[in-house]
């Protein structure tokens, strides 16, 4: 999957070398892998860097959803080279974390956090922690 969110940031779960070599050739700088080493679906860092892209890991877990990993995503994203791609297993983390920096960039409310959520087209378990987590993001902005 690949969905471009802005003209710099584009999301997806790509993890195939000839679609990653897609991602560079669409000029994109840096892809940010929200995968943990215990899932096996984190990027090889050698690999990515090979096709001429920046590799940066941000894993993103249960265990670890919090104000400070969002801090650590939005630092990791502003500091790369753009455009840049972020991806995880199934695009999930990568789409909320994606949205909730634009949200906080550009003062969105939840509403309008989830209607840009919804339009990504990405299956969400009503009982998803990065769902709880994204709407404790804004109920902490109040």
């Amino acid at each position: 999957m690949f969905q471009t969110i802005t003209p710099n940031l584009a999301i997806g779960s790509i993890s195939q070398p000839e679609d990653l070599q897609g991602v560079a050739e669409q000029g994109y700088k840096t892809i940010i892998d929200l995968c943990t080493s215990a899932e096996c679906n984190q990027l090889d860092a050698t690999m990515v860097q090979g096709l001429a892209l920046k590799y940066v890991n941000v894993p993103i877990s249960p265990k670890n959803l919090n104000l400070e990993t969002l801090d650590t995503f939005k630092k990791a994203l502003e500091s790369s080279p753009q455009p840049t791609y972020v991806r995880c297993a199934s695009a999930l983390r990568a789409g909320v974390f994606s949205l909730l920096v634009l949200a906080s960039e550009e003062g969105w409310t939840e509403a309008q956090y989830l209607e840009n959520f919804q339009s990504l087209g990405i299956n969400q378990k009503s009982d998803c922690p990065l769902s709880a987590f994204a709407h404790s993001y804004f109920e902490q902005k109040v």
